[in-house]
């Protein structure tokens, strides 16, 4: 029996290579280049599993030969109505043309129904998205197969690949249109305004995924497990039913919603308030009393109000956001999530440019947060990542020619003694042993003029107008861009908190210096305090570098539990367009 199955399969061999032959001249050169697999796989035909059956060798024939014609002697008239044409050239190469969603039984279901399942209950896909039509139209087409017939198998199975391309595109990527976005970072920066945004695509093999592994693996696998992307994922979820059915009441404008009032307006807006988890008393109760008031501050907490506890008219604004609103603003981060690094760092800083606030992160807990100052909106505070790698005590404020060019030299036309009075030094370079300059011969207006201010080099000394402070922590990027102390403290109390050139202005210098002298030998926060209370620069170089996120998410769970909106403050979210799905 074994040499009859051994002949069969030279038999299958021999008959691919009548296949190759029989293509037409035009697809030649497309056909040299998968000899080595055909030649490969006739050399191995022994390692056929010794109980193949021969409708299986049959099938793979036809299959084979079928899935050659479509892909690559019928390419043009394939790929008129299915989509992803390398990516299934490629999966289909490494398959050797043979079908991946069907074998010589049928419909290979356990797969199939794994991929249908996920697109099925999917919350970042809209009901009526492209996506889910497609999937639909899919899933209606094979319940309708009455006989089997291999040519309509073939084309199914090149559909039901190009959905699953579709669909983890999605799945890793997000629908975020990032080429877009970028367009519009520019047209900011050519109106003289800063604005940067690193996008971090991950690297994934899409076609090897498909070849070994379910989808269900696969979307585990891959789900972002940072920045709490899966409890944002299941506020959406709420979201979603809270969406089915009709949304939320609206809370009007009512002498009722006061401190000690009770009736069906405030009993509506427990209601209200249960619906986002703010309000949490166990007792049924329509009265505006302590703990209703309590739950209105946590609301206005998490849409970025002032804490009152009064149903003001900002606060009914933020109550009368609708779901979809909400359910939009979520899928954005999300994806926005999608495209950070899903780090595995023991130890890591997260700067959040809407929230203001800088968190240092230790084996998943927050051991350390603190307000921020971001750029201002001329001055856009960059997205990226990178690693703290020296931290510098007494530090000298290197101005950058930027500002040198619009506000320094501006400013000594205007003032005589604009660098006096300021503590400002002028240098041909970054050496400090040579005295500053005698800025008084200089004609700064031709300096302007001829544009040679890069000659000249701008800085402040160590001292208390210092405008870094009395720390600063580099991580060097093209983008100049640090975290640092400030003597301007009074701006921590602002909100929102978008004052600076670009850098980020941390509250609490001493406490981050202290987290990395807990792991770092040299770095000691004694004999630090003690070098702080100089002018002497200092340089403290790290032996392990610590990662530094600088992010955007407009829509973030905290550590309450709950997510809270916050202020868009670049304008990000608008141009940021979301292809639907």
């Amino acid at each position: 029996m074994h040499l009859i199955k051994t002949f069969l399969i030279v038999i299958f061999i021999t008959a691919l290579a009548v296949v190759v032959e029989a293509v037409t001249l035009s697809s030649v050169n497309k056909i040299e280049q998968i000899n080595n697999t055909f030649q490969e796989q006739s050399r191995n035909y022994k390692n056929y599993e010794k109980d193949i059956s021969l409708s299986q060798i049959i099938y793979d024939e036809k299959s084979t030969k079928g899935l050659m014609s479509l892909i690559i002697s019928n390419e043009e008239q394939t790929f008129k109505t299915i989509r992803h044409k390398k990516f299934i050239q490629e999966v289909y190469q490494r398959k050797v043309y043979r079908p991946i969603w069907f074998n010589n039984k049928g419909l290979i279901k356990e797969a199939l129904y794994d991929l249908f399942d996920h697109i099925e209950n999917d919350n970042t896909l809209e009901d009526n998205g492209p996506l889910k039509k497609r999937y639909k139209k899919l899933k209606q087409k094979i319940s309708q197969i009455q006989e089997r017939t291999i040519d309509g198998e073939l084309m199914l199975d090149l559909e039901l690949t190009s959905l699953y391309r579709t669909y983890m595109g999605h799945h890793l990527y997000g629908s975020i249109n990032w080429s877009t976005f970028q367009k519009k970072l520019k047209d900011i920066k050519r109106r003289g305004m800063a604005a940067d945004w690193v996008i971090n695509t991950p690297k994934y093999d899409i076609a090897n995924m498909l070849l070994q592994h379910r989808t269900s693996y696969i979307v585990a696998s891959t789900t972002p497990s940072s920045f709490n992307y899966i409890a944002l994922s299941n506020e959406l979820s709420r979201l979603r039913s809270v969406q089915k059915k009709g949304g939320w009441k609206k809370i009007p404008a009512s002498s009722q919603l006061r401190y000690g009032k009770s009736g069906k307006q405030v009993k509506d807006l427990i209601e209200r308030l249960k619906s986002e988890g703010d309000y949490t008393c166990q007792a049924n109760s329509d009265k505006y009393g302590p703990c209703l008031k309590k739950a209105v501050k946590q609301f206005q907490k998490r849409h970025g109000l002032s804490q009152s506890g009064t149903i003001n008219k900002s606060t009914r604004k933020k109550l009368n956001l609708s779901v979809n609103w909400k359910i939009k603003k979520i899928l954005l981060n999300l994806d926005r999530i999608k495209r950070l690094p899903d780090q595995a760092e023991d130890r890591y800083i997260m700067v959040n440019i809407p929230d203001f606030r800088l968190y240092y992160k230790e084996n998943g807990n927050t051991e350390l947060s603190m307000r921020v100052i971001v750029g201002d909106k001329k001055h856009h505070t960059p997205i990226f990542s990178n690693k703290v790698s020296f931290i510098v005590l007494n530090p000298y404020w290197l101005i950058p020619d930027s500002i040198v060019q619009k506000e320094m030299i501006p400013g000594i036309l205007k003032n005589p003694d604009f660098l006096a009075q300021r503590g400002y030094e002028v240098r041909k370079n970054y050496a400090l042993k040579r005295p500053p300059m005698d800025t008084s011969k200089i004609d700064w207006a031709k300096v302007l003029r001829t544009g040679q201010t890069k000659k000249y080099k701008f800085m402040q000394p160590p001292g208390p107008r210092n405008a870094l402070g009395k720390i600063k922590f580099k991580f060097p990027n093209q983008f100049a861009v640090y975290l640092h102390d400030t003597p301007t403290k009074k701006l921590f109390n602002s909100y929102p908190r978008a004052f600076s050139h670009g850098c980020i202005r941390i509250a609490e210098p001493n406490a981050l210096l202290a987290t990395f002298a807990k792991h770092e030998r040299s770095v000691n926060y004694s004999h630090s305090k003690q070098i702080l209370k100089g002018k002497t620069k200092k340089q403290l170089n790290l032996a392990t570098p610590v990662p530094v996120h600088i992010i955007y998410l407009t829509a973030r769970v905290k550590s309450d539990g709950l997510v809270h909106y916050l202020p868009d403050v670049y304008a990000y979210d608008a141009k940021q367009s979301r292809s639907i799905h």
